[in-house]
């Protein structure tokens, strides 16, 4: 299983992305959105990398099926196995310096308090054991926070903050009947891969979108 990519998963506000070798920004690539040490500041909302303190909070999450409905995976069942996610997570920002990041309200913002939800672009194995090929994002959002445009803020400000001049592929992997995700997935520029082309992860009605370079500014 590559870093960080146990319940892969994007959903309107809830699941997962991709980005084939790039690097990330030190500053968020200005205007509303602000990254430092791994941070990203939007009008809303604080991102951050994702910590050994978030279990609690990342299990309630990731243990709720109201953030996995329409969702090709299943919830966790056992807090052993949000510690293990956790674990790969945090070592992918330790091996790659990019990874998951919690989502939180900005102080003043008209959000609810606590974990919104996780989002971020994380390496996966290019099949042939080398790590960092590819970056696969993903989102997970709060059934709390469902509608309120913080999957699409939140997803904006993560590839805002990719470094162009890597000019990375970006890609999104989400369920065929994921009507939300795909929503979201438009909204950001995505269109379908070709028809030929794998689907990374090999589960049965996932499909791949890619986000045409020419549509990067509408994603920013």
């Amino acid at each position: 299983m590559p870093d960080g990519a146990a319940v892969p998963s994007p959903d309107e506000e809830r699941r997962a992305v991709g980005a084939s070798g790039g690097g990330t920004r030190a500053d968020g690539g200005g205007g509303s959105a602000g990254r430092r040490d791994g941070e990203i500041l939007t009008e809303r909302l604080r991102l951050t990398p994702v910590a050994e303190a978030d279990e609690v909070e990342l299990l309630a999450l990731h243990s709720d099926p109201r953030a996995f409905v329409e969702d090709s995976t299943d919830p966790l069942t056992d807090p052993a196995q949000m510690r293990w996610v956790l674990a790969q997570w945090r070592q992918s920002w330790q091996r790659h310096g990019t990874g998951h990041l919690t989502v939180r309200a900005r102080e003043g913002a008209d959000l609810p308090v606590g974990l919104l939800g996780v989002v971020g672009l994380v390496p996966l194995s290019d099949g042939d054991g080398a790590d960092g090929a590819v970056l696969s994002a993903y989102w997970r959002l709060s059934p709390e926070v469902t509608g309120r445009g913080v999957a699409t803020e939140a997803m904006r400000a993560v590839l805002g903050a990719l470094d162009a001049d890597s000019a990375p592929e970006i890609v999104a992997i989400t369920a065929r009947g994921n009507a939300p995700s795909l929503a979201l997935a438009a909204r950001l520029g995505f269109v379908p891969a070709p028809p030929d082309r794998p689907v990374p992860g090999g589960r049965g009605g996932d499909v791949l979108l890619l986000l045409p370079p020419s549509a990067r500014g509408r994603a920013l």
